[in-house]
């Protein structure tokens, strides 16, 4: 079984990632592609690796040539190859829904860890991936990230289907319809779920004028507050409001003063759920979000409210995905962007895997008809091991 997945891996990468090789070179992509895999499998770094193969195997090319390839194939291509593997992904799906379903569309932050430079010091190698970088209110010790948007499935079965880095000078409004419209000729979407770093004027107003169904949760402000203490004075299960943005409320390159109407609905989540108020945390009882979507009724209400939870598979996907990433010191964005979207290939094809299983597409016959991503990369490091100890000895 280890073999088959490790093969099905290893085939779509040699396919479709064509990095640059010259007449002498030694090493072939896929000998590359062996130590990636391995890198990240294990979540360590691509010197460690090269080291580690070194003890039990002659021949192993080094972290420099590997690195190397991939800067000469360039960032550009890189995610051109790996948008070309998603979309065969998609289209060998199984599962691959044909009705409407909830698409969740999600920032992704990938630290960036910088370490000062001093002024006697200058910085000798050059580094391409600090223009790249995108500053945010700080998490796992840094406040510099690297960061892609990605639009998924969040039904019972998931997808990521497409996926764009975000740069500091990037239109936020512009890149997420963008990545909704390339999604719509491949999905029909039912609804657009985001959380409340889209709760924006020219997001909203983007999405309006595309006619994409949308529901964003609010942010608490001054004006969604007041409405919250009338609807709390009010003692209503659900309410809609009609809210306008402030003008000022504007992306950072258009400066133009916009306005957007849109409608603000307020959910009491206890009588979602049935369960007494006291014990519901006075945040968490009332649920606010805007949307498009017409809701002329309170069960039309109470079922978004409960479908928004759905968005939340996005972040456990993003918590896998993170399971198959490896790490790197190199300063070039070309190789950096490789680690980061090998991982989301990597979550699809695991995805994949477990669809063909279920459906029982492979001959194989496993005692679970679902393996967990831990599982999956276990059996390609046990393949990995297997060929570097037995074949190439």
């Amino acid at each position: 079984m280890q073999k088959k997945i490790y093969n099905t891996i290893l085939k779509k990468l040699d396919r479709y990632i064509q990095l640059p090789i010259n007449c002498n070179t030694i090493h072939s992509n896929r000998r590359i592609f062996e130590i990636l895999l391995q890198t990240t499998f294990l979540n360590q770094f691509v010197e460690t690796t090269v080291k580690e193969n070194g003890y039990y195997s002659d021949g192993i090319c080094s972290a420099d040539t590997v690195f190397k390839r991939i800067k000469t194939h360039g960032w550009n291509k890189v995610l051109h190859d790996f948008k070309i593997i998603n979309l065969q992904l998609f289209n060998e799906w199984i599962d691959r829904p044909k009705k409407k379903v909830y698409l969740a569309v999600d920032y992704h932050n990938i630290p960036r860890y910088i370490k000062k430079k001093r002024n006697w010091k200058p910085r000798k190698k050059k580094c391409d991936d600090i223009a790249k970088i995108v500053h945010s209110k700080k998490q796992s010790g840094t406040h510099n990230f690297h960061r892609i948007i990605s639009a998924d499935i969040v039904e019972d079965e998931k997808f990521t289907i497409d996926f764009e880095p975000v740069f500091p000078d990037a239109i936020r409004s512009e890149i997420t319809t963008c990545l909704i419209e390339k999604t719509k000729k491949m999905i029909n979407i039912k609804a657009v779920l985001m959380d409340r770093e889209f709760f924006a004027a020219s997001t909203v107003s983007s999405l309006q004028e595309e006619k994409i169904p949308f529901v964003i949760r609010a942010i608490k402000t001054k004006r969604t507050n007041n409405f919250l203490e009338d609807f709390k004075e009010d003692k209503s299960n659900w309410k809609v409001y009609e809210y306008e943005f402030n003008k000022t409320s504007h992306s950072s390159r258009k400066r133009q003063r916009i306005k957007v109407k849109t409608n603000l609905v307020i959910v009491d989540n206890s009588k979602v759920e049935r369960i007494h108020a006291e014990k519901y945390d006075e945040d968490e009882r009332y649920f606010m979000f805007i949307t498009n979507v017409l809701i002329n009724s309170q069960e039309t209400a109470f079922q978004l409210a409960r479908d928004f939870r759905k968005r939340w598979g996005i972040e456990t996907g993003y918590k896998t995905k993170k399971q198959f990433r490896g790490k790197t010191c190199s300063l070039s964005y070309a190789v950096r962007l490789f680690f980061i979207l090998l991982s989301f290939v990597l979550y699809n094809l695991w995805i994949s895997i477990n669809s063909k299983l279920k459906n029982r597409i492979w001959d194989i016959r496993p005692k679970h008809l679902h393996i967990t991503a831990a599982l999956m990369a276990f059996f390609c490091l046990i393949q990995i091991i297997s060929r570097r100890t037995f074949i190439e000895k």
